[in-house]
């Protein structure tokens, strides 16, 4: 039984069908059924085009001026000029427009089509829409910060703003159980939680602790009941007593507050979680902070994720190239401490800044050299999490296919298939960005397998390094989106001529 005690910071969240050419046209006769209401009862699924041109399921959720918003923007992310200079442009149309009429020019495209609103009042029709088409959404309250910090900013501030943060958290879980229901999940930044040069620097501890297996459990020790203020003294000298030695890098007893205080306000956001039955995703951000952001995840995990109940999912970035690495090890501490396994597979979202940096500052670039290597990365974590599946006890181990490359989805259904994992099956699901591959995401909902939209919302000034950053993540992928511009263009003509779509 999990015990949870309140803290404060103490410095001011397959089918099983036949298959005939899978990869190359559709999946035929689709008849899986599950268990109803009725238990008698069979639920038949409409077939699945593996192609993916199913346009007319794809954009019933979108209304008509949304479709010819779709197809706008992805013509403008298809120029490369606006792509590349997208910040400077930015302040320009800032300084020319003004702020105010700067961002509402910036609501009516890529905000409008890639975030579902700035506040849950905006967001609460959106949730309506997709869940009307069996698309479940990950609410995601899209705050986050980078290595950059202004030296006018006091400790003081840092920590109000990120107490607001959890807070904000907090509120998304609320808001994902009173309007999606519970069983939903919401998406975290840790770099919402804490100074990133901080968060940076204990990233360095741990990489320099070759076995972090003997360190504490940390969200245990949190929970015990003791008084707060010996709460880092406690953590120190479990670290001490293992006669862990970090070389070259010691943290202060400040910088292990502000430590204290992230773990505090986590362990609040995982409270929240547990209480209002909605998952958390814990999102994985640049390759400076990932190796702590695994850890806490995995320490969240470790502890809230032992009742047949996956509170606290990871994410691991297969454009990495140690990620197999990673996922193995947690895959093995995941049942050695017989705990929930959790996670969502992603390519990753900051190749142009890791690569950038890597060659600034001489070090190796952490990046797969090819597009392929990184698909075959991908393809061999989810192998070794469906394998992972068959040798623990059923639902100790859930995947999240976040992925919007159809031969990765193909691949991940005929796994699905090859390991008897039924559609709707909580085992394995999908999930995509809002506003990108809905020929995807609804085509897999409508034939019944569990199906995600990550869905940020927020101040809009918040979220721009958001937009930017899928405008030059994507490059490629707008740049060759004639697909999407294609089926928008075609669901708005069927639209306009009245045809039934």
């Amino acid at each position: 039984m999990l015990t949870i005690k309140r803290l404060r910071p103490s410095a001011s969240v397959i089918c099983s069908c036949r298959t005939t050419q899978l990869f190359t046209k559709q999946i035929r006769a689709q008849s899986t059924s599950t268990s109803s209401t009725n238990k008698n009862e069979k639920i038949e699924y409409p077939l699945l085009d593996t192609k993916f041109n199913q346009y007319q399921i794809a954009y019933r959720y979108r209304r008509s001026i949304e479709l010819l918003r779709g197809y706008f923007v992805y013509r403008l992310f298809s120029i490369n000029f606006l792509v590349n200079n997208q910040t400077q442009i930015a302040k320009w149309g800032q300084r020319i427009l003004g702020t105010r009429l700067f961002n509402s020019a910036l609501k009516l495209t890529a905000f409008g089509h890639f975030v579902g609103g700035e506040t849950p009042r905006e967001i609460t029709p959106v949730i309506k829409r997709l869940q009307r088409y069996g698309v479940r959404p990950i609410l995601d309250y899209s705050v986050e910060s980078d290595d950059a910090e202004t030296s006018s900013t006091s400790l003081d501030q840092h920590n109000r703003m990120h107490d607001h943060n959890a807070n904000q958290f907090i509120e998304c879980i609320k808001t994902s159980h009173d309007v999606c229901g519970p069983n939903n999940l919401i998406a975290i930044k840790v770099t919402a939680l804490i100074r990133p040069l901080v968060l940076k620097k204990f990233n360095t501890f741990l990489k320099s602790i070759e076995n972090r297996s003997i360190l504490p459990s940390i969200f245990e020790l949190m929970n015990k009941k003791q008084k707060n203020e010996n709460m880092i003294e406690s953590f120190q000298q479990s670290i001490k007593s293992q006669n862990v030695v970090s070389k070259n890098i010691s943290l202060t007893y400040e910088e292990l507050t502000e430590i204290y205080n992230l773990l505090i306000r986590l362990n609040n956001i995982a409270q929240a979680s547990v209480e209002q039955k909605i998952p958390i995703m814990v999102d994985a951000e640049q390759s400076y902070f990932q190796i702590a952001i695994n850890y806490l995840a995995t320490e969240l995990q470790r502890y809230y994720n032992k009742n047949d109940k996956p509170f606290i999912y990871g994410t691991y970035q297969c454009y990495l190239k140690e990620t197999s690495n990673f996922l193995e090890r947690d895959l093995i501490q995941a049942e050695k401490y017989n705990y929930i396994f959790a996670a969502k597979l992603v390519r990753g979202a900051y190749m142009d800044q890791e690569r950038r940096l890597a060659q600034e500052r001489g070090y190796e670039d952490p990046i797969n050299p090819t597009f392929e290597a990184t698909s075959k990365m991908y393809h061999a974590c989810l192998d070794q999490v469906l394998q992972s599946i068959t040798k623990r006890d059923l639902g100790q181990v859930r995947i999240m296919v976040a992925s919007h490359n159809e031969d990765t989805i193909r691949y991940a259904i005929q796994k699905m298939k090859d390991y008897n994992i039924r559609r709707g099956s909580s085992l394995v699901s999908f999930a995509s960005l809002y506003g990108m591959s809905d020929y995807v995401a609804f085509a897999l909902a409508n034939s019944g397998y569990k199906t995600y939209k990550y869905l940020p919302y927020g101040p809009i000034e918040s979220l721009q390094p958001y937009l930017f950053r899928r405008a030059q993540e994507n490059r490629a992928v707008f740049e060759k989106a004639d697909k999407d511009r294609r089926l928008h263009l075609k669901a708005l003509k069927d639209r306009v001529l009245h045809l039934k779509i």
